[in-house]
């Protein structure tokens, strides 16, 4: 027999993606202030890190959340937030020699990835 928290549907009510608090606190606080950060016209390698460190924030939100409550979405964009995450720091400690513009692409690919994460749960189940 199966503990009730193990039923997808019980889940839903743990789900931070579900609820507008945990969206705000983990995903939407992030990409305003990445977005916000965009004004201050910051040096390359402190953007950077800063879009590393937000990147983290959101990985850790997905992650946590799939451990919460078996989001599929959050199994997929976790990882894929979390290795953008660690490509931004690498660029930000100067390690490689990337422009600005192969920069803000991969970024890019790294939030569209995260964005299509949903399809899954379009064409399976809401739940792991």
């Amino acid at each position: 027999m199966t503990k009730a928290t193990d039923d997808p549907t019980t889940n839903s009510g743990r789900d931070w993606a579900s609820q507008p608090l945990g969206i705000v606190a983990w995903w939407g606080l992030p990409i305003a202030i990445g977005a916000a950060a965009i004004f201050l016209r910051l040096p390359f390698h402190e953007s950077a890190g800063l879009c590393s460190a937000l990147l983290a924030w959101m990985a850790m939100g997905c992650l946590l959340n799939a451990r919460r409550c078996h989001r599929l979405h959050c199994y997929i964009s976790g990882p894929v937030l979390l290795l953008g995450a660690v490509f931004a720091g690498v660029v930000a400690s100067g390690v490689t020699d990337l422009g600005q513009r192969t920069f803000g692409n991969a970024v890019s690919v790294v939030l569209v990835l995260a964005l299509l994460s949903f399809v899954p749960e379009m064409i399976w189940k809401r739940y792991a």
